[in-house]
């Protein structure tokens, strides 16, 4: 476990926010699911030849993009969580292209030096499910864009502060607004929730170009509401729920931004 304290903005240690993150998984199984079949999607259009991934959290997105065919020739994760730093050191005894350094991308610029020197620097920066567990994403996306060489694309994903379940609880006076910080944005130290027109924003203050924004998942309900309905839905169900959002990306439950960097 390591002892290196969060970079400020971070309320929780990684290895906190892991546990906590397990212990209260509920629906967040098929949140994992609709952010990697969305995340498959980009590299399958982009095909990164370097990928730089920036928390990869318990489900391997590499390992899916290699099943999928994918071939990149460098994939580096930095990852705080040691019970995920290690899932992914044990993969990478069996993928080459896999490079793992265990830390803060905040603090990892010594680690990220030799494995994405400057003639490599990544075509792809994956910041997926990460940025609303800091108040400083800006410090955040700014580290992780130093290893993203020019012409190549961020991919920055977070829940929606308009998803269908928000709008649904200020119509029924439980939150005094769709961006307020619900329970379980409080349990997991998440200090900010993210509208399509924020994350817009952060990224092109970062100097970058939208290419796209997109959403997944249609979540009427928490998920605690949402993990009671699945056994019912089955696994067709889910997936008509993942593919609903993608019909409503302003509204779904997350949203996907791709951003390029001028040549």
């Amino acid at each position: 476990m390591s002892l290196v304290p969060p970079p400020h903005g971070k309320s929780l240690a990684a290895d906190d926010y892991a546990a906590r993150l397990d212990a209260h998984a509920d629906f967040e199984d098929v949140c994992e699911l609709a952010r990697q079949q969305h995340n498959l999607r980009v590299l399958a259009e982009l095909q990164p030849q370097r990928v730089l991934e920036v928390g990869c959290g318990p489900t391997l997105l590499v390992s899916a993009a290699l099943a999928q065919g994918l071939s990149p020739e460098r994939w580096v994760v930095v990852e705080p969580a040691e019970r995920y730093a290690q899932a992914a050191r044990h993969a990478a005894t069996q993928v080459p292209a896999l490079a793992v350094v265990h830390g803060y991308v905040e603090q990892a610029g010594a680690a990220l030096a030799p494995l994405l020197p400057p003639d490599a620097r990544a075509d792809l920066v994956i910041v997926s499910g990460v940025i609303h567990e800091t108040s400083e994403p800006e410090v955040l996306l700014q580290a992780a864009l130093c290893w993203l060489r020019p012409g190549g694309h961020l991919l920055v994903s977070v829940p929606n502060a308009l998803s269908f379940h928000r709008l649904l609880a200020v119509e029924m006076g439980l939150m005094s607004a769709p961006s307020a910080l619900s329970d379980r944005n409080r349990l997991l130290g998440q200090p900010r929730v993210f509208c399509p027109d924020d994350l817009r924003a952060i990224v092109a203050d970062q100097g970058l170009e939208v290419v796209s924004l997109e959403g997944y998942l249609f979540k009427p309900f928490t998920h605690a509401q949402m993990a009671q309905l699945m056994p019912a839905l089955g696994a067709v169900g889910v997936q008509g729920l993942i593919d609903l959002g993608r019909r409503f990306p302003d509204h779904a439950a997350e949203i996907c931004l791709v951003a390029r960097r001028p040549v």
